[in-house]
């Protein structure tokens, strides 16, 4: 494929002419050949929004990852990793999200860390409920265990009274047990 266009409009307007699959290889190709941070910014953006609609997350927290690499606008940066935690929990990928929470919060005040927090919690809450709704228990199990620890004491007893119900449906019963005697349940 042929790369003529200069500009970040004319990269734009030929790409809105392909398919998905056909405009990812062509942005792909666009930003391997290009070092326009503009251009750039948009490719791996683009790309990033392309994968995650196809559900490649992995893919799409690559190019959001190259676009944290050259962005230097402390907003849109903040954006990119609420960004890329919610594509960590779609594609099930918690044990990152300590790293990125502790990457995110480096330049940030008190009020937008604990907003961050917030969002983040909000995430994982999201995607519990869409897990659930699908009957996809053991996945809903993993993200309610990795939930807790960003949870404040009030919040922690709803979701163990969840995680309860969820033994029990899986069939681990040591855990129900244990969680039941620490409610009072059993």
């Amino acid at each position: 494929m042929q790369i003529l266009e200069k500009t970040r409009e004319e990269i734009k307007k030929r790409a809105e002419t392909m398919s998905d699959f056909l405009r990812m290889e062509y942005l792909e190709l666009v930003s391997a050949k290009n070092t326009n941070p503009e251009i750039l910014k948009y490719c791996y953006l683009e790309l990033s929004m392309l994968y995650e609609k196809n559900i490649m997350y992995i893919e799409a927290i690559k190019y959001l990852k190259k676009y944290e690499e050259i962005t230097t606008v402390r907003k849109d940066l903040t954006e990119a990793y609420i960004k890329e935690a919610e594509l960590l929990i779609k594609g099930g990928l918690y044990e990152r999200m300590d790293s990125l929470y502790k990457k995110a919060i480096e330049n940030l005040k008190e009020m937008e860390k604990f907003e961050l927090k917030r969002r983040l919690v909000d995430l994982y809450k999201e995607e519990i409920s869409k897990l659930e709704k699908k009957d996809k228990n053991m996945q809903a199990l993993k993200a309610y265990e990795k939930l807790m620890a960003w949870l404040n004491d009030d919040e922690k007893l709803e979701v163990k009274k969840k995680l309860y119900v969820l033994y029990r449906k899986l069939g681990k019963v040591r855990e129900s047990l244990l969680l039941g005697r620490e409610l009072g349940i059993d």
